[in-house]
């Protein structure tokens, strides 16, 4: 009997199928006519001159840096296309640097000694962060092409680091830089507990604290509204205690960053009323014509430089 039903059923659904063909119209396929297309390949950069920033992105940053959890868009710089890699590189400001903090940006233009890009990939910076790339992707030729690829940065650099249309960077201006700071107790100068270390000042004494500053468009004689503070707390200072600094004759000194540096601006201090184991926190403000306002430290330097610029009673 169950024979019989499946039978039937088949025979009905069949009868179905062939009535709905012989009474209905052919549908045709919509997509019967596609063709697909080969990937498309981006040849944009073939050509490229291997110092431009096409060719640098194509030969270096985007097969050697741009590797999962590097710079590929995890962190500064972003190496993950053309455009992203001269956004993030030019005129930038690092977000690591040496101790001196002697680079201003990523990428200067014009001057491949002063981009932190080609200090990362020749030395370590501080002795902790490795020298870029930190890890290479198996088969890579880096090694072999290690100094071709530096060159060419510098090349790129030093012609003005030109962007994928070959402009020049709008022109930047960097605020001032401290290069020493000396204090002088009866013309000679004091000494420091050590490179980063507050300088000491005997009870009861009075002394000129000197200023070398640097700017990357002034001479330091030519900075403005240059103004001195001090408190005992390095994080709080009094705006109403703001004092006039002093241009003086300069004087030849050691530095922070070389054996001898130029000092212009000095304030005298009264150190009348300090006792031993007292602290004063010097800070300075200064105007360079466009970075107006402009303090040395300031709330985003490191402690040790908060530290470099005091002074210690004993």
């Amino acid at each position: 009997m169950r024979t019989v039903k499946l039978t039937f059923i088949a025979f009905v659904l069949f009868t179905s199928l062939y009535q709905c063909k012989k009474s209905g119209k052919d549908i045709e396929n919509p997509y019967s006519k596609v063709v697909d297309k080969p990937k498309q390949t981006d040849t944009s950069n073939k050509n490229a001159a291997a110092y431009s920033i096409e060719g640098l992105h194509r030969d270096l940053f985007k097969p050697t840096c741009s590797n999962s959890g590097c710079h590929d868009g995890t962190f500064e710089p972003d190496f993950r296309t053309v455009q992203s890699t001269y956004s993030t590189l030019v005129n930038q400001k690092p977000i690591k640097n040496d101790l001196a903090g002697t680079f201003s940006a990523r990428v200067l233009p014009g001057n491949a000694d002063g981009s932190i890009l080609v200090y990362r990939m020749t030395e370590d910076l501080g002795g902790n962060s490795g020298i870029m790339p930190l890890v290479l992707d198996p088969g890579s030729d880096y090694e072999s092409k290690k100094n071709t690829h530096i060159s060419n940065i510098k090349k790129w650099i030093n012609d003005g680091a030109l962007d994928f249309l070959g402009n020049k960077p709008n022109p930047v201006d960097y605020p001032p830089n401290v290069l020493g700071v000396q204090v002088l107790v009866s013309n000679n100068a004091a000494s420091r507990g050590g490179k980063y270390e507050p300088v000491y000042v005997a009870a009861g004494n009075n002394f000129e604290i000197w200023f070398s500053l640097s700017d990357d468009k002034l001479n330091q004689k030519d900075l403005t509204a240059m103004t001195i503070n001090w408190s005992t707390d390095p994080s709080n200072y009094d705006t109403n205690n703001e004092k006039a600094l002093a241009l003086g004759t300069p004087k030849f000194m050691a530095g922070l960053y070389a054996a001898s540096a130029e000092y212009a601006w000095y304030y005298s201090f009264t150190g009348t009323g300090l006792k031993k184991d007292d602290v004063i926190w010097f800070r300075i403000t200064m105007n360079d014509g466009k970075n107006n306002g402009y303090q040395l430290p300031n709330e985003n330097s490191m402690f040790f430089l908060k530290k470099y610029f005091a002074v210690k009673i004993q």
